[in-house]
């Protein structure tokens, strides 16, 4: 009997990283300055040098002795230098030092994570593309931000549960509806607060209170933002001024619910030129304190309410206030005519429990007269 015996073969494995992997371009451009390093490539740049210069020749002895070392530790380690997956970056090996060789320069080909072939790469080395780096440009520790490696914040965006996928999915079977019931059906819509048939909470509970259905809501209007308006000559004193002139104007939202109620709040303090710098001041009193604005403006306007003190404050100036009525289409009518291409309506009767409330019934459209006519 012959016995053959079979040598052992043995396959050494190299582990080279490739440029198609998923990994950013920042992560690839410091492992590729981490594999330059690590072969003695120089990274300096001479005085006056504009970017790095990956392919000029070490002549420093102590810097080639150190490579060579450095080289020599990762081929004893097993398998290839870290940099023989990069291209452009060439290496010698400790053998071709030790006879004398010449070092070899590094590509002159510039680390880009472009995916042009412009860019002297073959679209497949760097499928991800993004933006050029050229050898030179200062890179931030945390690497580079590009279009290519945007990202959302882990745990920002999170996928659908996807129901009825077999029941290694979580939600295989019954889909997350459980065994039987009627929300297991198909079809099932229960309105909001349907409890099966018995009293649900919002009847077991009592009433309180009351809402008032001739409630009327009203744009508040203060006497100190009228008169920045007319002091800036957004609106104009010689008229009568209406609801519709204070939506014009943006003095007022024309959201306004039922009118406009005129306020007697005053915020600003008085202002007065300074007689020795000619610079606008606050008006002081004789103790120091600056002096609240007062209302100066001499107008006329048409509102739906007005408190006592805006009606004294503007009738000591010599104006004059009115109280209109417009129900909500006649309201409409006045701050909207153009939605009214056949004519405006015809202004509603103020109700009775209003009459003492108002002074007559508002004008459609919108009066366009002299003030205090």
């Amino acid at each position: 009997m012959t016995t053959s015996s079979i040598a052992p073969q043995f396959t050494t494995r190299v582990v080279v990283m490739s440029r198609s992997s998923t990994v950013g371009a920042a992560r690839r451009l410091r492992a590729a300055l981490d594999a330059v390093r690590a072969c003695g490539a120089s990274r300096g740049s001479a005085p006056g040098a504009s970017a790095r210069s990956w392919t000029r020749a070490i002549a420093d002895e102590a810097r080639l002795a150190t490579s060579v070392s450095a080289a020599t530790s990762v081929e004893a380690s097993g398998p290839a230098s870290a940099a023989a997956g990069f291209r452009g970056f060439a290496c010698s090996t400790p053998r071709a030092l030790a006879r004398g060789e010449p070092r070899k320069p590094a590509s002159t080909r510039a680390f880009t994570t472009s995916s042009s072939r412009a860019s002297g790469q073959r679209p497949r080395d760097n499928p991800s593309g993004g933006l050029v780096v050229p050898p030179g440009s200062p890179v931030p520790a945390e690497g580079v931000l590009a279009l290519n490696n945007l990202r959302d914040v882990p745990g920002s965006r999170r996928d659908a549960v996807r129901v009825g996928r077999g029941r290694g999915s979580g939600k295989g079977k019954t889909a997350g509806r459980g065994y039987n019931g009627q929300k297991s059906r198909s079809g099932n819509s229960l309105r909001i607060g349907f409890e099966g048939g018995q009293t649900p909470l919002r009847l077991t509970l009592p009433k309180r209170g009351f809402v008032n259905p001739k409630r009327m809501t009203f744009a508040p209007l203060n006497l100190e933002r009228l008169q920045r308006w007319i002091d800036d000559g957004r609106l104009d004193t010689g008229k009568t001024l209406t609801m519709k002139h204070f939506v014009d104007s943006g003095l007022i939202d024309k959201r306004c619910g039922n009118g406009v109620k005129l306020l007697a709040k005053l915020e600003r303090f008085a202002t007065a030129d300074d007689p020795d710098s000619g610079e606008r001041m606050l008006a002081k009193d004789a103790f120091g304190e600056p002096v609240a604005a007062t209302f100066t403006a001499r107008v006329d306007v048409e509102v739906s309410r007005v408190s006592r003190a805006a009606r004294a404050a503007i009738e000591a100036n010599g104006g004059r206030v009115t109280k209109v009525h417009y129900n909500r289409l006649g309201l409409r009518a006045l701050l909207k005519p153009h939605k009214f291409p056949a004519g405006p309506p015809k202004p509603a009767r103020t109700p009775v429990y209003l009459k003492k409330k108002v002074d007559r019934e508002g004008a459609l459209p919108a009066p366009e007269r002299q003030a205090f006519s």
